[in-house]
């Protein structure tokens, strides 16, 4: 049902990669999804996935005051290991960094426009579906990188990161399900729109965080970003090591920022974007 679709969805979805490196040294890896929408190199993801970001720049001025307090004798005591000292994104392409970035973290979404980005490096860029056509009962294919061990070493030569050999190129990884309900959680308190989101019949999985929700032509109906557990009710019971222990059920849905909100805040951040819909005749059309 969805292969054509996952087939444009794999030529503008990729991979971010995020590295950390703490004062004791230790480095980890992180990977979430983003998708390009346009040939001027404006991504869309999730706004969590700039987390760790802020605190490194939380964490680099708690260094600067320590280490100014140290100095003056005022400090005396070890610093918290947990302190991330280096940091860094990988948006897919080696030679692509963050030019502009707007995050909206109460709804959870970031507006990325890359530097250096080479618009032939996507073959086929989205078309996003009419908003007015999102209803419950749709079927839709979630798209992403998890399930893939990413790790990365820090250089001190270079004071930078290096992904490892291996790890690319990282496998796509789609899900598919059914569009169940609308959430509406109220109004966004920065940019005075609607937090509303889809919720998909299946969970949205570690690494298709910003990832797109699509539909079998391949328009993008949402963003994934959350998980929700919903109680079932039920308690069975189960022996383990001799033990009677009692498991409770859920269900596990996606939850994904609706399309409306997508458009709407690309149009007011004047990122260029395509909606596919059709006509009283019948015929598809693209509006620019």
């Amino acid at each position: 049902m969805f292969a054509k679709a996952c087939g444009k969805a794999y030529k503008f979805t990729r991979p971010l990669i995020i590295s950390t490196r703490t004062i004791d040294g230790n480095v980890s890896a992180t990977c979430g999804t983003f998708f390009v929408v346009n040939d001027e190199g404006w991504c869309l993801t999730a706004g969590h996935m700039f987390d760790s970001f802020m605190k490194f720049q939380s964490d680099v001025a708690k260094i600067k005051e320590l280490d100014s307090l140290r100095a003056s004798g005022k400090v005396t005591e070890s610093k918290d290991p947990t302190l991330i000292t280096n940091h860094s994104f990988w948006f897919g392409w080696d030679g692509v960094r963050m030019e502009k970035v707007y995050i909206n973290r109460q709804i959870d979404i970031a507006i990325v426009k890359l530097a250096d980005f080479k618009s032939d490096a996507v073959s086929e860029y989205p078309a996003f579906r009419d908003p007015e056509t999102l209803h419950p009962g749709t079927s839709v294919c979630r798209l992403g990188f998890p399930f893939a061990p990413v790790a990365t070493d820090f250089d001190e030569a270079t004071r930078s990161f290096r992904i490892r050999q291996g790890v690319l190129p990282l496998p796509f990884f789609p899900n598919d399900g059914i569009h169940t309900r609308n959430i509406s959680r109220g109004m966004s308190k920065d940019d005075k729109v609607e937090m509303l989101y889809i919720e998909t019949s299946t969970p949205g999985l570690r690494g298709q965080s910003g990832g797109p929700i699509f539909d079998t032509a391949g328009r993008i109906y949402a963003m994934q970003v959350q998980t929700n557990h919903i109680p079932l009710g039920f308690h069975p019971t189960a022996e383990y090591g001799g033990q009677s222990v009692v498991e409770n059920q859920f269900m596990n849905v996606g939850v994904a920022v609706h399309g409306k909100v997508l458009q709407q805040l690309m149009r007011r951040h004047g990122v260029k974007f395509n909606v596919e819909t059709q006509g009283g005749d019948g015929e598809t059309y693209v509006i620019n």
